[in-house]
């Protein structure tokens, strides 16, 4: 989906909080789950690279490789000693890159996104080095809860299922993912939950960050910067949740997998 350069910017920023909110949960995620058992570990669908700059300079011996086939993304990493960023079309027949040397795979808030996630674990499968690690980190809408129940929550709900309908992917995609690595035959399949929510995170973040992903679906579904109902999401979270009333959950999915 192509984004004009003022969403663009803003979605950049949001990926930066969205970093500084979730680096320190799901680096440990990466520590418990071999991180560092790997030398050469691929960052897909990596953005600005934010993530993988992190990861890069907190082990300078893994070299880290960031792939997002949108140019604007590539351009805008931040590169370092072991980290590269290149754009790539996993999919393009032009396409040279060499996925069977990398030991790691890490894909955040990707396969929700795709409408092709089992051609590319497939792909993985049958092109990285044995052994080889997987973490896979996305959004659990099972886990996506606000409590007491408000009706104004439900639509933020509805919101993302919208986004996710209209570029065909599957809004409960993160909960797909264990069958999905399970049908392809990997081993050793790690599960956890561990949400955004008012338990974890200052509300003052975290309804940044609600603010931020309901803004950025809300305009990449296509709806006016006027819209009511994405006013109305957003008044939600800027008065009644910011009481401390509400305790929500955004739910997030960490997946760890091995191929031997």
């Amino acid at each position: 989906m192509k984004l004009s350069s003022e969403l663009d910017s803003f979605v950049q920023s949001h990926l930066n909080l969205q970093v500084k909110i979730s680096y320190p949960e799901h680096h440990d995620f990466l520590i418990r789950h071999k991180l560092n058992e790997c030398s050469q570990v691929l960052d897909v669908g990596t953005g600005n690279g934010t993530f993988a700059v992190r990861l890069a300079q907190d082990h300078p011996n893994i070299h880290f490789v960031g792939i997002d086939k949108r140019k604007h993304c590539i351009d805008s990493c931040k590169l370092s000693q072991n980290f590269e960023a290149f754009q790539v079309d996993m999919f393009s027949r032009e396409s040279t890159f060499d996925f069977s040397r990398f030991d790691g795979f890490l894909m955040r808030y990707f396969l929700l996104h795709v409408d092709n996630a089992q051609k590319i674990l497939e792909l993985f499968k049958t092109k990285s080095k044995r052994p080889s690690k997987f973490w896979i980190i996305d959004l659990d809408w099972s886990q996506f809860t606000c409590e007491p129940q408000h009706e104004t929550f439900d639509k933020l709900t509805k919101l993302v299922k919208d986004f996710c309908s209209k570029i065909s992917v599957e809004s409960r995609g993160g909960q797909n993912v264990l069958p999905l690595l399970q049908k392809l035959e990997f081993q050793n399949i790690i599960v956890e939950n561990i949400p955004f929510s008012t338990q974890t995170i200052p509300i003052d973040e975290l309804a940044l960050y609600l603010k931020q992903e309901i803004q950025c679906y809300s305009i990449m579904s296509g709806r006016a910067s006027n819209d009511p109902e994405t006013s109305e999401i957003v008044q939600f979270i800027n008065e009644d949740f910011r009481t401390g009333k509400y305790q929500i959950s955004y739910g997030m999915i960490l997946v760890s997998a091995e191929l031997n």
